[in-house]
C-alpha cells in the first residue's frame, strides 16, 4: 500500500469513529491468532492477509493463516482446527455464515474470541465486525452510476450484473440495484452472472451473459474476478460497454480505466480489514474494551482521478 493509501485507510478510520490501535507496537505477546481467509486465490484476500501479517509482526503475536480456497465446508474444518490448537483468537472472512454457527459456538465454549471480516454474524462471541457497509455503500454507489447513466446515456442503460453468491456480494448486488431503480425507471436489468469468485467461471459467465444480450451496454460487478471477467468478455466480443465494480485496485485494472471502459470503481482497502481483525482480538485479550464495527468509506476512483490514488 503507498503512503497515500494508508493515509487515506487512517482517515476514514477516523472519520468513522475509529482510532487506529497502536499504543502496544512494542509489547511483546504469548498470543496466537488463527486468520481463517476466504479465498487466497484472489489478490483482495491476499492484501486481506497482508495487512493482518504486517500487525501481527507489529504486536509480537503469532499468526496461523489458513485458506478454504472459497470452499464454506472447509472453512468450518479449518475454523474447527484452529480450535482444537486452542488459540487465543480467530479472525474468519466467512463464506457462509450459517455453516459457521456451530464452530463459533464451540468457539465460544472454549473462550475463543473471533472477529469477521465484511460479513456480519449475529453471536455473541463475535466481538466485532471489520469492513465496509456493503449495502449503503453499493447504494451510494449506485447513485453515483445513476448520475452516469443520467448525464452519459439519456438515463436509459440495459444493465448486466456480475456477482459471486456470497452474503457480501449479494448485499452489494441489492444496494446498487435499490439506488438504480429508485431514480431511473428506464434502465432494464437485463440478465445476472454469477462469477463465484473464480476467474473462469466468470469470464465464461460474463460471455454467456453477453452473447444472449446484445443490448447490454453497462455491466456493475460485485467483486475482482467477477469485473476482470465481464471486462476480458466485452473486449473479445469488441463490446461498448460502461463498467463499473468493486474491491481493490490491482495493476490489472489499472488499463481499463485509462481507456475509460472502467468508469467507475470502488478500491477498498484490504489491509485494513487485516490489520484491524488482529488489532481488534489484542486490545481485547489485553482486557480493553473494542467497538463492535470497525469501518471506513472506500474511494470512487474514475478516469479522472486515478493519478491522486495510484
Amino acid at each position: 500500500m503507498t503512503h497515500k493509501l494508508k493515509a487515506m485507510a487512517a482517515a476514514a478510520a477516523v472519520s468513522a469513529g475509529l482510532a487506529l490501535p497502536q499504543g502496544a507496537a512494542a509489547q511483546e505477546n504469548d498470543y496466537t491468532i488463527c486468520f481463517v481467509s476466504f479465498s487466497l486465490q484472489i489478490q483482495y484476500f491476499q492484501k486481506t492477509v497482508e495487512g493482518a501479517e504486517a500487525a501481527a509482526e507489529e504486536l509480537g503475536v503469532e499468526l496461523l493463516v489458513f485458506d478454504p480456497q472459497a470452499d464454506a465446508t472447509r472453512q468450518v474444518t479449518l475454523v474447527e482446527d484452529c480450535i482444537a490448537r486452542q488459540v487465543d483468537a480467530i479472525v474468519i472472512d466467512p463464506i457462509e455464515s450459517n455453516s459457521l454457527m456451530g464452530p463459533i459456538n464451540e468457539a465460544e465454549e472454549a473462550g475463543i474470541p473471533m472477529v469477521t471480516l465484511d460479513t456480519a454474524i449475529d453471536h455473541p462471541n463475535i466481538l466485532s465486525l471489520v469492513g465496509v457497509e456493503q449495502y449503503q455503500t453499493s447504494r451510494e454507489f449506485g447513485r453515483y452510476v445513476a448520475g452516469y447513466i443520467a448525464a452519459e446515456m439519456g438515463g436509459e442503460a440495459t444493465i448486466g450484473l456480475m456477482i459471486a453468491s456470497s452474503e457480501v456480494q449479494i448485499a452489494r448486488r441489492d444496494g446498487f440495484v435499490d439506488a438504480i431503480e429508485s431514480v431511473l425507471p428506464n434502465v432494464e436489468f437485463a440478465a445476472e452472472g454469477d462469477g463465484r469468485n473464480i476467474l473462469e467461471r466468470a469470464t465464461s459467465e460474463a460471455e454467456n451473459m453477453l452473447t444472449a444480450n446484445p443490448g447490454i451496454n453497462v455491466i456493475y460487478a460485485t467483486g475482482d474476478p467477477q469485473l476482470q471477467g465481464a471486462l476480458s468478455a466485452g473486449a473479445s466480443q469488441g463490446r461498448d460497454i460502461a463498467f463499473f465494480g468493486w474491491d481493490d485496485i490491482p495493476d490489472y485494472f489499472i488499463g481499463p480505466i485509462e481507456e475509460g471502459r472502467l468508469q467507475g470503481f470502488l478500491m477498498q482497502s484490504p489491509e485494513f480489514n487485516g490489520d484491524q481483525g488482529v488489532r481488534l482480538l489484542v486490545q481485547h485479550l489485553n482486557g480493553e474494551d473494542i467497538p463492535e464495527r470497525a469501518s471506513y468509506v472506500p474511494t470512487i476512483v474514475t478516469p479522472f482521478n486515478l493519478d491522486q490514488v495510484q
